[in-house]
């Protein structure tokens, strides 16, 4: 069969040029075979920056496990969901497990909830600047992708969720509402003062909060969700920020929505939830275990963060090039606006091919082309991010 005569899906179309080669990483290939090292002040795996769950205490809990019994159960195992309802009855809930689908990811969780409340063609609302995955989570359901702008806080440099910019973003195909709380890069944040503006407009479209940074909220006004919201209200979360196992895959929804139609939301996610059955009863049995080490793991991660993030606002006051420095109340993300006149992925390759040093161009996170912003995850090792800094600071003398 001749390449012509194949067809493809054509939710491929609505992704953009998938074979287009990224400049930056020809560049990071091109060093890595060459022999040349890589300082990725980028990354913000977990488990490639000595932040993992400790891995003989996994070993040990897994291997324990009687997994041999299969328990097909759509929602997920009820001792495993009575585990995590327990997480936000800390937080003043009043939930049990029967709010809780178990997924694989917060990913396939969005994927269960675009299945549940959308039509291929239908508009789904997503901050910009945001996190670059939704393009594909929402093409991939033939879905179209519209975003609406965080608001810059010119005080402080900080974006902010503003409810009246999300309203007037809604259309006639406006299905979904997606609000990611702390968000990634931004570190903006859904606040109780936000959703008393956010319900005082009465719009009923289904929210989505994903607050898989939910631990790592450091300054200002706190993320919060609303106990008794009057619109349907859905809340993604997961084991790999909060226990630094990403590779553990488990996730979860969480139905906040009011009743009548909460009962018939919960029917229709476990007949979504039933034809996949993907979460796997290993990671479920453990969970009781894995949960009492939350503290410790996330401890040794807002440690790391508030000394990398001390160490660049150290180096933006000593460093000339620096345009504005941006205020960052959550996640694991620092936003550095250079004065340059130009564009973040050109000077970003640059760097990298001068010194090694790889940074992620705001631009990949929907910051403005026409403003130099560069991203550097929080999460480095300190040893690595000091290189990286004082190897960028060279590089402008």
């Amino acid at each position: 069969m001749t390449k012509e005569h194949f067809h493809f899906s054509d939710r491929f179309g609505l992704l953009g040029d998938l074979n287009a080669e990224n400049p930056i990483y020809q560049i990071k290939t091109e060093r890595v075979k060459t022999g040349k090292p890589i300082l990725d002040l980028g990354n913000s795996n977990l488990t490639e920056m000595g932040l993992e769950f400790p891995a003989s205490v996994l070993t040990h809990i897994l291997s324990n496990l009687n997994a041999s019994i299969y328990e097909p159960i759509p929602e997920g195992l009820e001792s495993t969901r009575n585990e995590i309802s327990s997480l936000y009855k800390t937080r003043g809930f009043q939930v049990n497990s029967s709010n809780f689908h178990l997924t694989a990811s917060t990913s396939e969780a969005y994927s269960y909830l675009f299945k549940l409340l959308t039509n291929p063609g239908d508009e789904v609302l997503t901050p910009n600047p945001g996190y670059p995955l939704f393009s594909f989570l929402i093409g991939l359901e033939n879905l179209k992708e519209v975003h609406y702008q965080l608001k810059e806080n010119q005080s402080d440099g900080s974006w902010v969720y503003d409810a009246e910019t999300i309203a007037n973003s809604i259309s006639t195909k406006t299905k979904l509402i997606v609000l990611v709380s702390p968000s990634n890069p931004t570190g903006s944040k859904t606040t109780e003062s936000f959703w008393k503006i956010w319900e005082s407009f009465g719009i009923q479209i289904p929210v989505i909060v994903d607050e898989v940074f939910e631990a790592y909220d450091f300054f200002g006004e706190p993320h919060h969700l609303p106990s008794n919201p009057n619109f349907p209200l859905f809340v993604c979360h997961g084991f790999s920020k909060m226990l630094a196992l990403p590779q553990t895959k488990l996730a979860w929804i969480l139905n906040l929505s009011p009743e009548p139609i909460k009962t018939e939301i919960q029917k229709k996610l476990s007949f979504i939830s039933d034809t996949y059955l993907s979460v796997n009863s290993l990671v479920q049995l453990a969970t009781n275990e894995l949960l009492p080490w939350k503290t410790m793991v996330q401890n040794r991660i807002r440690t790391r963060i508030m000394r990398n993030y001390s160490l660049c606002k150290e180096f933006v006051n000593q460093f000339s090039y620096s345009k504005k420095v941006h205020a960052i109340e959550a996640g694991w993300y620092f936003l550095l606006e250079l004065n340059l006149d130009k564009k973040d992925e050109k000077i970003v390759g640059e760097i990298l091919l001068e010194t090694g040093v790889l940074l992620h161009p705001g631009s990949w996170y929907g910051f403005s082309h026409n403003r130099c912003i560069v991203v550097i995850s929080l999460i480095t090792e300190e040893e690595i991010l000091e290189k990286g800094l004082n190897s960028i600071q060279s590089f402008f003398k």
